[in-house]
């Protein structure tokens, strides 16, 4: 099906997406139809009125001859009055007031402005004029004031005339301490909406009066005039038709990500039945009674889907500069977009039913992305330009990630995907679902919209779903009045458990015929569902953007007071326990980030030129997370996802991808040993049982490798603890009778108070325990030294250097991590102990291998 496009306003240019562009594209001139209509009731109830985007209409012409005279013209003051008379009309027809007079600043000078108006809150607009004295036709951005357009007698400071509209617009517009939330920036061709919180990240509404007034497209002309028109920006009363539409951007940006949670769903299983119909036809075994190759084939898909998910949006934003998508190529040779165009064949007949084509090329794709490709150089005697050449016009950096290996997806490498099912799964990610009341239509998802958030809102919302392959006929039930929701709890019975359930609670669908009956899963089929309480378990539950930037802001206004030099923000460490997708990490890059260049400058008393400042951003994002982030989840598919999404977030076009072999790791942060001791006279024999170890909290050595262990004491985790695999409940007993009283007695013994020569065995433990800790800190600052790269980012110059990968995966095999080595290293050593003693926490009651019988 293709996919339908929604009007594009030509002449309206949406940089850095002031709104998403697929919202300003496909959404916008719906939603502005309330604010249009209003007009035309206003403009019907008055026979002189006119609405404002006929208004913006009758100027076209009045636009050319301006344009006229002003080239013609060569007096700087003659010149200035011609666009103002120019946009005294402008202004009229979109509703502001004229009047303009010369603006005083906090610091004392004074700039022209052309209008001003206030709304509800106290927002404040203010209009500005630019003039190109070169006659050169450059973004009035890079433009500075001229005297002409000054107002009086009195000069303005000579500095004002060496800053750029952009410095100013930064410095003494918004930079002031009580700013106006708006600024609308005039020139002879353009007009330049800047709001002052975007402002920041340099995004902006240009509109281009060459264009929307020469073609005079009606779509267009009334997306300008609601866009900027007064009451859009600033009304009297009521909210801003700019911040509905800012709110509606956001909202759609999340529905576009809702629908790919249940593509991404749909999807799994799509791929999940592939393979076990490859692997029949192959002869292999796929009955499951142990759930685990479900289990495995579900983790497989999620990967796998995770990988298209991951190229649909690096294909979708060239200015990253990692996927080539600009050379034919690899446009036309290896990108997803070219089977992303493949959605509109229809394939019918057999041999293009059973070929795999895309599941060959999607694994040339990942071939790539995993190895990278650079171009040789041609021979000598050899055209470099030729056709057959034509792989030598790009290049790729290779992407360190255990997402793309292939050893994480060894059951869709040995299965056949065939065109139709991939074609599908294609499909379902490159449309959103089917809009209500909308006849079925289908938009194509924008990926270049979805920000990293959305992104990680669609990556965990699946965390947490289990594949099982039926081992009978399921019948799917819901519970009564509900309506059947694929992202919600599924729960599946056989034939026999039927009569348990009322009408109400079992799930009918249609068939081809229109006919209800009841849904079924065949025997042998692979469903993905979340199942149970299964996210609530693991309470794996996504961080909205607003809520991670409340939190982040908060927190650093904490860390970072306002005498901190900058220099020590790029030194401050993040971790997160339970990382997820990397949500709050993510957000604390980006805050750490704005706050060094924003300190930085000040420092320095130096600004970052405009078209400069993202560029400069994302490198202090790279060096951030390249070397200042940590991060721990539970779930290995979320530290893969984590690597992707901290690497796409401060992804530096020719910069080398971030590498987190010390820093991201599979674990469990709620359970674990620490660096704790106990006095030993709570160890000793006769000491009172409410004064025992276990009947208080240990205490806290303090961080760092200085701080020594106090003489005499015993790491906590050297001792045994009446907590040790205790269970309760009648209900237990029923299962394993007479395993509660088992344990009992085993805890009782192992807690006993212990002797003399029992507490000096620990304490020599203890000492050993200190020199292994003692060498592995060494050894760690001296791999992490070997391993981190040396940027250079604004104001902090210092040496450059750069390690590959494969280099510091050889570091991590040997070093602090390595298993090559004849002994275990001291950080293995360590472990295997904390392991041990947190393993008798959770002792299985149902276990037959009893606990150890003594400690």
């Amino acid at each position: 099906m293709a996919a339908e496009r929604g009007p594009t306003f030509i002449g309206i240019h949406n940089e850095r997406e002031f709104y998403s562009d697929h919202y300003l594209a496909e959404i916008l001139a719906r939603d502005i139809q309330g604010t249009l209509g209003q007009w035309r009731k206003a403009a019907e109830s008055d026979s002189e009125a006119r609405t404002p985007d006929a208004s913006l209409r009758s100027l076209a012409g009045e636009y050319g001859r301006f344009r006229e005279r002003f080239e013609r013209e060569r007096a700087p003051a003659e010149r200035v009055d011609l666009q103002r008379a120019w946009f005294r009309q402008l202004l009229g027809a979109l509703d502001h007031h004229w009047g303009p007079r010369n603006l005083a600043l906090d610091d004392g000078a004074e700039l022209p402005v052309l209008a001003e108006a206030e709304g509800t809150g106290g927002s404040r607009l203010v209009v500005l004029e630019t003039y190109d004295s070169e006659r050169e036709n450059e973004d009035p951005l890079a433009l500075k004031p001229h005297r002409a357009q000054f107002l009086g007698e009195a000069p303005p400071p000579s500095e004002v005339f060496a800053e750029t509209w952009s410095e100013i617009v930064t410095r003494r517009v918004f930079g002031q301490e009580r700013p106006p939330r708006w600024a609308l920036l005039l020139a002879a061709g353009q007009a330049l909406l800047l709001e002052r919180g975007k402002w920041t990240h340099q995004r902006l509404l240009r509109f281009d009066w060459g264009e929307i007034l020469g073609r005079k497209e009606d779509s267009t002309l009334k997306a300008t005039a609601a866009l900027l028109h007064r009451e859009s920006v600033v009304p009297g009363s009521g909210t801003a038709l700019l911040d509905t539409l800012d709110e509606n951007s956001h909202r759609h940006a999340f529905g576009v990500s809702t629908d790919l949670k249940y593509a991404l769903r749909e999807g799994i299983e799509l791929l999940g039945n592939e393979v076990l119909w490859s692997l029949r036809e192959q002869g292999e075994p796929t009955e499951d009674e142990d759930g685990k190759l479900a289990e495995d084939l579900g983790r497989q898909c999620l990967r796998y889907m995770y990988r298209l998910l991951f190229l649909f949006y690096i294909e979708s934003r060239p200015e990253l500069g990692y996927a080539p998508i600009d050379a034919e190529a690899y446009r036309k040779g290896y990108s997803l977009e070219r089977l992303r165009d493949m959605e509109l064949a229809r394939l019918t007949s057999g041999p293009a039913l059973e070929s795999c084509h895309i599941q060959k090329s999607l694994d040339k794709l990942f071939q790539l992305v995993r190895e990278g490709f650079e171009p040789k150089p041609a021979k000598e005697g050899e055209l470099a330009f030729g056709t057959e050449h034509l792989h030598r016009t790009f290049r790729m950096r290779s992407l360190d990630s255990n997402l793309f290996s292939d050893s994480r997806t060894p059951l869709l490498a040995k299965a056949k995907l065939r065109d139709e099912v991939l074609q599908k799964v294609i499909r379902l990610l490159s449309l959103t679902q089917p809009a209500k009341g909308r006849k079925g239509r289908r938009g194509r998802i924008s990926y270049g919209q979805l920000g990293i958030n959305q992104l990680g809102a669609v990556y965990e919302s699946l965390l947490t779903y289990k594949g099982r392959i039926a081992k009978e006929d399921l019948y799917e039930v819901q519970k009564a009045g509900t309506t059947r929701d694929e992202l919600a709890e599924g729960w599946f019975v056989p034939a026999a458990d039927l009569e348990w359930y009322t009408e109400d609670e079992k799930v009918y669908i249609k068939d081809e015929a229109g006919l209800k009956r009841l849904l079924v899963h065949p025997k042998g089929r692979f469903l993905y569902r979340l199942t149970g309480r299964d996210r609530k378990k693991s309470a794996s539950y996504y961080t909205p953007e607003p809520l991670t930037r409340t939190v982040v802001k908060y927190a650093l206004k904490e860390l970072i007071p306002d005498d901190m030099p900058a220099k020590q923000i790029l030194a401050l460490t993040v971790c997160e326990p339970a990382m997820g997708s990397a949500a709050f990490l993510n957000e604390a890059v980006n805050q750490l980030a704005e706050k060094y260049l924003d300190r930085r400058q000040r420092e320095l008393a130096k600004r970052i030129p405009r078209d400069q400042y993202a560029e400069e951003l994302q490198k202090v994002k790279h060096y951030i997370t390249d070397r200042n982030v940590f991060g721990i989840d539970l779930n290995p598919v979320a530290v893969e996802l984590a690597e992707i999404s901290l690497w796409l977030n401060c992804i530096v076009k020719d910069g080398h991808v971030p590498w987190f072999g010390y820093q991201l790791h599979v674990g469990n942060s709620l359970v674990g040993a620490r660096r704790q001791v106990y006095r030993p006279e709570r160890l000793a024999l006769g000491t009172p049982k409410e004064e025992r170890w276990f009947c208080w909290a240990p205490d806290g050595i303090g961080r760092g490798s200085s701080i020594k262990r106090p003489l005499g004491t015993v790491y906590h985790f050297l001792l045994p603890d009446p907590g040790m695999a205790s269970y309760e409940g009648k209900y237990v007993n029923e299962l394993v009778p007479g395993a509660i009283e088992q344990m009992r007695k085993w805890r009782q013994d192992f807690c006993k108070p212990f002797s003399e020569i029992d507490i000096q065995e620990l304490q020599r433990l203890s000492n050993a325990i200190d020199k292994l800790w003692e060498i592995h800190t060494e050894q760690l600052i001296q791999d992490r030294a070997a391993t981190e790269d040396q940027a250079e980012v604004w104001g902090y110059a210092q040496p450059q250097r750069r390690t590959t990968n494969t280099w510091k995966d050889a570091i991590r095999r040997q070093g602090v991590f390595g298993t090559e080595a004849k002994t275990a290293s001291p950080y293995r050593r360590l472990k295997l102990v904390m392991d041990y003693w947190c393993a008798l926490w959770f002792w299985p009651i149902e276990s037959t291998i009893a606990p150890p019988p003594s400690r």
